[in-house]
């Protein structure tokens, strides 16, 4: 998965994982900061690790936006899943 990223919003947090919670997990962790940047699953463009569960903060100033442009996308049905939250992960702030 690619996704490129411009206009950062002050936190926004975007999770892609699995849904599968009996194997061990391979966490990856990051944080964007600046004016523009891409995001890619580990292993992109090939597969990502099996049970991988990473995590993308992206940070920007007050009154900035975020734009998330996917240019390659796919999730394999019934285990990836995709969250996109505006701020800290609660419940209320998943954008749909």
């Amino acid at each position: 998965m690619t996704v490129e990223v411009s206009y950062w919003s002050r936190i926004l947090l975007l999770s892609v994982g699995v849904l599968a919670t009996s194997a061990a997990a391979q966490n990856c962790s990051y944080i964007l900061q600046g004016p523009n940047g891409t995001i890619q699953s580990p292993g992109f463009p090939y597969g990502y690790p099996n049970y991988a569960n990473c995590t993308w903060t992206i940070t920007a100033q007050e009154q900035n936006r975020v734009q998330l442009v996917f240019q390659s996308f796919a999730l394999e049905e019934d285990f990836d899943v995709l969250s996109v939250y505006d701020g800290l992960p609660q419940q209320g702030n998943l954008r749909t």
